[in-house]
């Protein structure tokens, strides 16, 4: 009687991590002195020789680490005999678009965004109402003062400035973390209101809803000025949901955000309102 085996195989060894690219290696050093502060805005990288020397790596890996960090807006790349690479500001209207585009490709509604809006920006208010700086109080004025005489000119700067006082208002809250999450859906915000702001150009009830709005922005600065945070912050709770009804409302159904097309071909309504309501303009 012959007693077979039965060879096992011997379990796979787990593959070993791969080691990341030495230009990923090279733009997370560099990506590093940037976020910390080594390096800052304006300060000038190395001369390639030096760096390719320091990380020693060739001149082509590091040029792509140089497009890795230029792709993320952290250093902008000048050629010639007097070029090179420089660290720059982060551009958070560059940062938008890209959170604009992902939202579009995921087929956000405007309606999600503007949810989003209305858990944002109202504490923001209550906040500012907290602090009563006064030369913030002139800027919100200011922006009022503009958007009602842009009422008369130019509806378009008039839906810019609608939008730009939300970001006045969370520029100066007192938390960088408010504003720059309100910051990543301002553009989308405004590129929507011109949307509708042109698609509604000639509807005299839409003209009244625009005085009402300017109406709210002035007794939301009234009540900030008054340091009513409580009172503030719901009214312009309120405020920002009947707009949220009202602009989605005119869209007639779900829609998902555009941020890739401006409203070039809706500013034939604004002509045509410019030329015939406001011929002095």
């Amino acid at each position: 009687m012959t007693t077979s085996t039965t060879s096992r195989r011997a379990a796979p060894k787990p593959a070993a991590p791969k080691r990341p690219k030495a230009a990923v290696l090279a733009a997370a050093e560099l990506r590093h002195q940037i976020v910390t502060g080594q390096l800052k805005p304006g300060d000038k990288l190395h001369p390639e020789k030096v760096l390719q020397v320091e990380f020693a790596i060739s001149r082509p890996t590091l040029r792509e680490a140089l497009r890795l960090l230029e792709a993320e807006s952290l250093i902008t790349i000048s050629r010639g005999k007097h070029g090179g690479a420089r660290v720059t500001s982060i551009d958070l209207t560059s940062v938008s678009n890209q959170v604009g585009i992902f939202l579009q490709m995921e087929r956000t509604t405007l309606k999600d965004v503007w949810f989003a809006r209305t858990i944002i920006e109202p504490p923001a208010v209550g906040m500012l109402a907290a602090l009563r700086n006064p030369a913030v109080m002139d800027e919100l004025d200011a922006n009022i003062a503009a958007a009602r005489e842009a009422l008369q000119t130019d509806l378009i700067l008039y839906a810019d400035l609608t939008a730009e006082f939300s970001k006045l208002v969370t520029r100066h809250c007192g938390n960088q973390t408010i504003h720059l999450l309100s910051s990543l859906i301002y553009d989308i915000i405004r590129l929507q209101h011109q949307h509708i702001t042109a698609r509604t150009s000639m509807r005299a009830s839409v003209g009244k809803l625009r005085e009402n709005s300017l109406r709210h922005r002035e007794k939301t600065v009234a009540l900030i000025r008054s340091g009513k945070a409580a009172a503030a912050e719901k009214f312009w709770r309120a405020h920002l949901e009947e707009t949220r009804d009202l602009i989605l409302m005119a869209y007639k159904g779900p829609v998902t955000i555009d941020v890739l097309n401006e409203p070039v071909g809706e500013r034939r309504a604004i002509d045509q309102f410019r030329r015939h309501v406001l011929p002095s303009a």
